[in-house]
């Protein structure tokens, strides 16, 4: 299967609050980029008993690009999902990660879970409602999974992604042999300056100072380890609002 699609194939495999949407603002206006017709296919977690068909007919064919890319961000802690995609993409997919400081991730996906209605109660709770929460913050214990199977995997700084997106972009652009398209980084710029008129302006998500601690606690040495594991130190202490 794994020659399923003609042209080269990219797949974000960043968890969930780990600058996704900007990344969609961008690619899905890149002239040389096909994403599918629908924002995740969630094929490789939920419907992968569907077949490969399944997952090719969701890309249209016959488009004037270079390459065909999904981003996910519900793939990263599922267990079997780095194998699925070398078996349907292959060996010579390009795969990339955006990853953020593990104890903002899980604030952030905790209140957009909050807000959306998904769990209820106080953050602890919340924990039990929905494990992903802090699940997929233990970066260090997935991280192998996917590098077993793509040892180029490349990660990218969600804060590095949120301060400069020019130069993320472009450097994961040049990973992934895409040119620069000015049209699509203009939308990315758009959306950073929005998303923060949206933060400055929305009502915060009441977070009792104990179970910020708590979470911080059971994430304690998980930025260290994924560090150490990447090679290089790419968190920072943002607030979670960011």
């Amino acid at each position: 299967m794994a020659d399923l699609f003609t042209k080269l194939f990219a797949l974000s495999i960043s968890p969930q609050a780990c600058g996704t949407d900007a990344l969609y603002r961008y690619f899905s206006r890149h002239r040389d980029v096909a994403l599918p017709r629908v924002r995740e296919v969630f094929f490789f977690d939920r419907h992968f008993h569907r077949g490969a068909d399944f997952y090719k007919s969701y890309f249209a064919d016959g488009l004037d690009v270079t390459m065909f890319m999904e981003l996910s961000s519900t793939l990263f802690d599922t267990q079997g999902a780095p194998g699925r995609v070398k078996d349907v993409l292959g060996k010579d997919a390009r795969l990339f990660c955006v990853l953020r400081d593990p104890v903002a991730r899980s604030l952030a996906v905790y209140d957009e879970y909050k807000r959306y209605g998904i769990v209820k109660g106080g953050l602890r709770e919340a924990c039990g409602q929905a494990p992903q929460i802090l699940f997929a913050s233990r970066y260090a214990d997935h991280l192998p999974n996917w590098l077993s199977f793509y040892p180029d995997l490349r990660i990218v700084s969600y804060e590095d992604l949120y301060d400069d997106p020019e130069k993320t972009i472009g450097d994961l652009s040049e990973f992934l042999g895409l040119p620069i398209d000015g049209r699509a980084m203009k939308a990315v710029r758009f959306y950073q300056w929005l998303s923060r008129v949206k933060k400055y302006c929305k009502k915060p998500q009441t977070i009792a100072s104990e179970d910020r601690a708590w979470v911080a606690q059971q994430l304690e040495d998980e930025a260290a380890r994924a560090e150490k594991l990447i090679g290089k130190s790419i968190f920072k202490k943002y607030s979670y609002f960011l």
